[in-house]
Parts: C-alpha cells; structure tokens; sequence
C-alpha cells in the first residue's frame, strides 16, 4: 500500500510539470498548444478525489501505521519534538482542549495525553455530544460531582501552575486538532482513571489503556 501511494504521488508530480510545461510553453509561442492536455487545477482536483478514495480504502492497521501509532515511536513523537516547535496561535477551541488534557492527564506519557484529548475530538464529532470541544469540555459543569470532566465540577479552583508543561500541551492540541486519522483509541468517547471502576464503563466497549486511563466507546 505504502508503495502505491509513493507511486501515485510520484505521478501527480509528473502531471503537474507537464501542465506547467506546456503552459510555459504557450506563454511564448501564442499558440493552442495545450489543447488535449489537462490544466494544473483539473490534475489536483482528480489527485484530490483519487487520494479520498485511496485514503478511505485503507483499514484500521494501515491508518495506524500511517498515524504513528501502530506502535508508538518516541523518537518519531515526543515531548523533545513537541518542545521544538513553535507555541500556536491559542483559539477559543485549542485553549478548551489544552486545559483539559492538562487538568486531567498533564502527569501522563505523551500516549496517554494524545489519548484523551483524542475522546474530546472524538465527542466533538459525535451526534451524541456538543458539536464543539468547548461544549463537549463544559457540559454538566453547572452540576457538582455531575459533569463530563471532574475538573470542571469539583469545586476546586483549577490554576495552570506548570507553565512549561502547558506550553507543551498547547501544542499537542494544535497538533490535534489538525485532520488526521486519529485511530490511536478506536474511536473511543469515554475514559475513566485507573484506579476507578464506575458501573457504567460495563455498559461500553473497552478499546484500550494508555497512559492511567482505560478508553472505551458505545457498542
């Protein structure tokens, strides 16, 4: 699979030059000599839809290979490599998603933090939850002891007391947020901690363990 896509990029390359060739070529004889040959925008319209239909054929595995995640590489995704890039531009969105993966997972591995903030996106995406991660981090929060994120319910005042870690976390969540395959937790939209065992985790599919969190997700 990783062949034909090097091959089909390798293609697209090829066409593209040849249609910005004869463009070129165009622009100094005056003459149609383009006619028959595809314009640069028509080439990356077809490799778009082509690269959907070979993207949406892949299954599970193949998206994981190609995610990273089939089996984490700390060299290829680490706290080193997060720390080396530049802090983004905080939304409204990232910074809802930033607190939450710190609040509950900033004391995790890498895995475990990519992990969670994958249930908030996954939640977003869901018709089941708020179409938003700031609406799927506050729902319930006006509830004591009641809400979808203990943090937001507690009654502790939360205060952001590890700056370098956050930092870090902002950038995970830019990283996140970006579209990708997001596989590592198998579509998971629940977790709870370890060292918990809630009645209504019986009620979903478990779909993995990363980090002090077990993931799961409707049947």
């Amino acid at each position: 699979m990783l062949k034909k896509l090097i091959s089909y990029f390798y293609i697209v390359q090829l066409l593209l030059w040849l249609s910005l060739s004869f463009a070129f070529a165009e622009g100094l004889s005056g003459k149609k000599v383009r006619e028959g040959i595809p314009d640069a925008f028509s080439v990356i319209a077809d490799a778009l839809i082509s690269d959907h239909v070979i993207i949406s054929s892949l299954n599970t595995l193949d998206l994981k290979n190609f995610s990273g995640f089939s089996k984490y590489d700390d060299k290829k995704f680490s706290f080193k490599v997060l720390d080396a890039l530049p802090i983004p531009k905080v939304t409204s969105e990232l910074r809802c998603l930033a607190e939450a993966i710190y609040f509950e997972a900033r004391g995790e591995p890498l895995e475990g933090q990519y992990a969670v903030g994958e249930v908030i996106i996954n939640r977003a995406l869901s018709q089941a939850f708020p179409n938003s991660i700031c609406g799927v981090i506050s729902e319930g929060a006006s509830r004591r002891n009641a809400c979808q994120f203990s943090y937001n319910c507690d009654g502790k005042l939360e205060v952001i007391v590890e700056r370098g870690i956050y930092k870090r976390i902002l950038k995970l969540s830019r990283v996140l947020l970006e579209p990708s395959a997001r596989v590592l937790t198998d579509g998971a939209t629940f977790f709870h901690a370890k060292a918990v065992n809630p009645s209504w985790a019986k009620k979903f599919k478990k779909t993995g363990e990363f980090g002090q969190h077990i993931f799961y997700k409707m049947r």
